[in-house]
């Protein structure tokens, strides 16, 4: 998937119900409500938080290549696909955003440590610039090696044998593949820069970077269905463990307890729109999520009735039709799985 792809996949099912600059706050997984909603609301998990560091103008250019292209109409107010972007086929992709939650470059940085200190003992070469310098994986890749015993040429030849086999594998290109290894350092080879990559495949870095993203979302996928030994002990701490930000587990914690939104709040000395925020993202990820002491099952069904009528999920747009509905009532609404009511 290119850069461009992926931001025309994020948009098309925005389309016409959020702003230009929505999916650049998903991919650099901003946690506010709007988008983390925005993720249950349009089935986004995939995208969320896989380029936390993208810089505004790079985005920004990227869509009004889009325009110049003809995938996008002029509008101030929301995003507007033409018809040619509304055609475009659905991308496969193995990203899944809202599990790993940028932690792939945790892993990463851990298994390049790795290579790279077992390339230059197997030879004997005890000092050398350690390509990661972040003290804490340092440290992690350290008590790591010895837990593994990594000094034994057995077990140096079972992790060789467990990456290239998980990584063959994994179901992602041969140019996924050789990005991620092109980029791995070893003794007298040194892991080529984004713009040396991107040169070479004729890419822009943007491409190039969101492809290396893939491969490890597919890689880490692999390691977790195979478990070879190895390489599973490198997946600590990558998965996101619950589905919920850490915030609004705080809150389902109270929430649980008894307490009402406005004691949370003031419990947590935040605003109750912040809570009901947290509300909402409980709702989009508890299939079994009781909406009624929020509201009624009658306008929980017109709701959703008018967002269907409708066929959009803009919430100014069903509340002109349903002046008695809050908008938090109606974001909860619209955030609860409908088969499981």
């Amino acid at each position: 998937m290119l850069f461009s792809d992926l931001i025309l996949a994020i948009m098309k099912p925005l389309n016409r119900q959020r702003t230009i600059s929505s999916p650049y706050h998903l991919i650099k997984g901003k946690k506010s409500g709007q988008t983390i909603q925005d993720i249950g609301y349009f089935g986004l998990y995939p995208y969320f938080g896989i380029f936390p560091k993208l810089d505004k103008k790079a985005y920004d250019q990227v869509v009004q290549s889009l325009f110049l292209q003809g995938y996008l109409l002029a509008n101030e107010q929301v995003i507007e696909l033409t018809e040619k972007a509304i055609n475009t086929s659905d991308f496969d992709t193995p990203l899944n955003g809202w599990k790993y939650r940028g932690n792939e470059n945790l892993f990463f940085n851990r298994l390049s440590l790795i290579v790279q200190t077992l390339s230059h003992m197997s030879q004997s070469v005890k000092t050398f610039d350690p390509i990661v310098n972040n003290e804490e994986i340092q440290m992690w890749v350290k008590k790591y090696l010895q837990q593994i015993q990594f000094r034994d040429i057995a077990v140096v030849q079972a992790f060789k044998k467990e990456l290239f086999t998980t990584l063959t594998d994994s179901a992602i290109s041969e140019t996924h593949k050789m990005i991620l290894t092109e980029r791995l350092t070893g003794l007298a080879l040194s892991g080529l820069t984004w713009q040396q990559i991107a040169t070479s495949k004729k890419l822009s870095v943007l491409d190039v970077q969101l492809m290396t993203v893939e491969a490890l979302h597919g890689w880490m996928a692999e390691i977790e269905k195979s478990n070879p030994p190895l390489l599973l002990g490198l997946m600590e701490g990558v998965i996101q463990q619950s589905s919920l930000t850490a915030t609004a587990q705080r809150t389902e914690k109270l929430f649980e307890r008894g307490f009402t939104l406005e004691q949370i709040a003031s419990l947590r000395q935040l605003k109750t729109s912040t809570i009901e925020d947290h509300v909402v993202e409980l709702a989009m990820n508890d299939p079994y999520f009781n909406f009624k002491p929020f509201m009624s099952l009658e306008l929980y069904k017109a709701i959703i009735t008018e967002s269907r009528r409708q066929q959009s999920k803009r919430l100014r747009d069903i509340k002109v039709h349903l002046p008695n509905a809050s908008y938090f009532q109606i974001r909860l609404a619209l955030s609860i799985k409908e088969e499981n009511q």
